[in-house]
């Protein structure tokens, strides 16, 4: 196979995987109550622990506008709360709070079992392989 039907056949992969995994995040949102949107919001904040809303747009891939927005929403479904900042009085930080935190471990159990079943059609050497090339794949983006 050459570098242009490599290139074509990867591309056609990438749709497909790209179709599926959004089609199963939607399901899986859909079960909290959430879009795949807020639910990666739960996520960063339950890996994060509290944190400023800048840090947290970046780690989004977001604006802070379009957090803020996010953030209400989320603070209405009493999944979040605001906190000051002790460092900066005019900023705030914020956290899941216990309701959230229970929506991050629900989500998380999805995740993790799709991941299971995912690297259970691998050998251990393919994962070896796998994963790795995965992570320097995702660096292009």
């Amino acid at each position: 196979m050459n570098a242009a039907e490599a290139a074509a056949r990867l591309d056609k992969a990438m749709v497909r995987l790209y179709e599926k995994l959004s089609s199963w995040e939607d399901g899986v949102a859909d079960q909290v109550g959430l879009t795949p949107r807020q639910c990666h919001a739960v996520t960063e904040l339950g890996e994060a622990g509290r944190i400023r809303m800048k840090p947290l747009s970046e780690r989004l891939g977001i604006t802070t506008g379009t957090l803020t927005v996010m953030a209400d929403r989320l603070t209405n479904l009493k999944l979040v709360q605001r906190a000051d900042d002790p460092d900066d009085r005019r900023a705030f930080n914020i956290e899941l709070t216990e309701s959230g935190r229970e929506v991050y471990r629900q989500h998380g159990r999805h995740h993790r079992r799709l991941a299971e079943e995912l690297l259970s059609t691998l050998s251990a050497e393919e994962a070896e392989l796998f994963i790795p090339l995965l992570e320097r794949m995702m660096q292009v983006l």
